[in-house]
């Protein structure tokens, strides 16, 4: 009779601990800080089992948190309503945060965490089950838990997959006594509550944390909602504040300190027993754009992860400056510089057609945005015409005039200026301001030869102006100069190059704007135009994104046109 082999008691356990090795080994691509992780935790480990150090490995602990974790059910995609089944790397994750205690008794070792992981990876699915287990199963009373985050908004994704997990989870709730309502999940026996909180200074009074999970770090530019957490975790035992974030372009904020400083502890340049460190990225020797890299930085691919969809995305933002940072910090969780490159300066001049001109597009529709400045500024009004290509897509012909008093061309030495004047590209007018009785009479005139449909403004600028151009019946308009009004159109217009689906005249004082202008990205990908230093002036490509804006709005009012861009209809 063969014996056979007992089940192992912790299989959880063994899959992170297979994982780890198959990391170190290279048998699972993964970054240095990611092999470093896995170094530190089998040293740990083995230092522990051989009774050395003030830590002891408990798989049994670690164990029972990942069974708790996989009782709850699935709340997104296709396995959404069945049992949630964690990934290797996730176990990995558990094992570490669960698994390691005080020698001699079972306070855990570690009170802070960082996971830093691309978009898409999971991050929520493993940091929910942790923050509802150290608050209701671990029978501390009164245990306080917090989803924190910069906004409510972002706060309230985490609670709410918690949430969720909780609602869609009967056995749960009978088993722990554990209800939910709007804005918390709580447990009358112990006083025990989650809730969502943010960095408003009011719902940051008095905490009293036993888990804090701080979502999308990278998105705090100050440190004030982690080091209020980091603060009120003094009265518990061993509490633990887990910080889950994906690389933005904010390189001086609190999550790119805390990225730092956890790569020296795994390095070896800092020692903190107290901080659990894991970091999923690519080496600063990959090529971004080598699918070896991508399965490096994602330690989900072809789970949560689908490979088709990175493809396709990284196929497009290496073609595209505009989606370049925003797939990089997204995808491969690398902190590109908050400001980079917009538009391909190549696919704007295989847009050009020398056939476009004022008296080819005369009678048509149009859009136009005016960006003023007085002094040293370029002023700029860009002109719209948007259109049904013959492949059902939006196209647009844009022409645009600049204009700059002749004190500044003097004194910017810019040899372009006066070429361009002479060239009938750059209107210069007298004196050390420029004129704006010239603008207006300009506008005057393009109301005359188009059909205006729109005349954008920034609403800070030349009130008189607007005041006289709208009691003539112009339809004048504000358009804000604010992310939330620039960054779709912004990226439109970066799409619509590359697809040429954009006509213009070759104007090289529009050129120069366009290939002046970088962008600023915020945590969520939106982009805002700007330029890099003084000298390198964007105003009439800021017109055209205006005018474009403008176009795109009414677009949208009339038929749905972002949602045409993003999910077009065929029959």
């Amino acid at each position: 009779m063969v014996a056979k082999t007992p089940p192992d008691p912790c299989p959880g356990v063994a899959e992170a601990l297979a994982y780890a090795e198959a990391v170190v080994s290279h048998a699972i691509p993964a970054c240095q800080y990611v092999r470093q992780a896995a170094e530190r935790f089998l040293a740990d480990k083995a230092a522990a089992e051989a009774g050395e150090g003030p830590w002891a490995f408990r798989p049994d602990l670690a164990e029972a948190a990942m069974l708790f974790a996989e009782q709850l059910p699935n709340i997104k995609g296709p396995e959404a309503g069945h049992p949630l089944r964690l990934m290797s790397w996730q176990r990995f994750v558990f094992a570490n945060l669960f698994g390691f205690v005080e020698r001699g008794t079972t306070t855990r070792r570690f009170r802070q965490a960082v996971v830093y992981v691309p978009r898409g990876n999971g991050k929520t699915t493993f940091a929910a089950p942790i923050a509802l287990y150290l608050t209701f199963i671990e029978g501390e009373g009164g245990a306080e838990g917090y989803a924190a985050a910069v906004t409510r908004d972002q706060a309230r994704i985490l609670f709410d997959a918690a949430q969720q997990m909780v609602r869609r989870s009967p056995k749960f709730r009978q088993a722990f006594g554990v209800a939910e309502r709007a804005n918390a999940i709580y447990q009358e026996q112990t006083a025990s509550r989650f809730v969502p909180v943010s960095s408003d200074a009011k719902s940051l009074d008095g905490l009293n944390v036993a888990v804090a999970v701080c979502d999308e770090l990278a998105s705090h530019r100050t440190a004030q909602v982690y080091d209020v957490l980091l603060t009120a975790m003094g009265k518990r035992r061993h509490p633990l504040l887990l910080s889950i974030s994906t690389a933005t372009g904010n390189t001086s904020g609190i999550g790119r300190q805390m990225w730092d400083y956890a790569v020296r502890v795994l390095i070896g340049l800092k020692q903190d027993e107290r901080l659990f460190a894991l970091v999923y990225t690519v080496d600063d020797e990959d090529d971004p754009w080598d699918e070896a890299s991508w399965i490096k930085a994602n330690p989900s691919w072809g789970q949560a992860v689908q490979p088709d969809a990175i493809r396709a995305i990284m196929r497009q933002a290496r073609n595209n400056p505009a989606q370049e940072a925003a797939a990089k910090t997204r995808h491969l969780n690398v902190w590109v510089g908050a400001d980079e490159a917009l538009f391909s300066t190549r696919a704007w001049k295989a847009c050009v057609d020398p056939g476009l001109t004022l008296d080819a597009l005369a009678g048509q529709e149009c859009h136009v945005a005016v960006d003023l400045a007085a002094t040293t500024d370029l002023t700029a009004l860009a002109l719209v015409f948007p259109r049904r290509g013959p492949d059902g897509k939006p196209h647009y012909d844009v022409l645009a005039r600049c204009y700059l008093n002749e004190a500044a061309v003097l004194e910017a030495r810019n040899p372009s200026y006066p070429a361009w004047a002479a060239e009938g590209w750059l209107t210069v007018t007298p004196g050390n301001e420029t004129d704006m009785r010239t603008i207006e009479e300009d506008l005057r005139g393009v109301a005359e030869r188009f059909q205006v449909r729109s005349l954008a403004f920034d609403p800070w600028q030349a009130r008189q102006m607007r005041q006289a151009l709208a009691a003539d019946g112009l339809p004048v308009v504000e358009f804000h100069m604010r992310t939330g009004n620039l960054s779709e159109p912004t990226k439109e217009l970066g799409a619509a190059m590359l697809a040429s689906r954009v006509r213009h005249d070759g104007n090289p004082v529009l050129e120069w704007c366009i290939g002046n202008v970088v962008g600023h990205y915020d945590a969520r990908g939106n982009v805002y135009p700007r330029k890099a230093r003084p000298e390198q002036k964007i105003d009439a490509a800021m017109a055209l994104i205006m005018a474009l804006g403008r176009a795109t709005s009414a677009a949208e009012e009339e038929g749905g046109f972002w949602e045409f861009l993003h999910d077009p209809i065929f029959v």
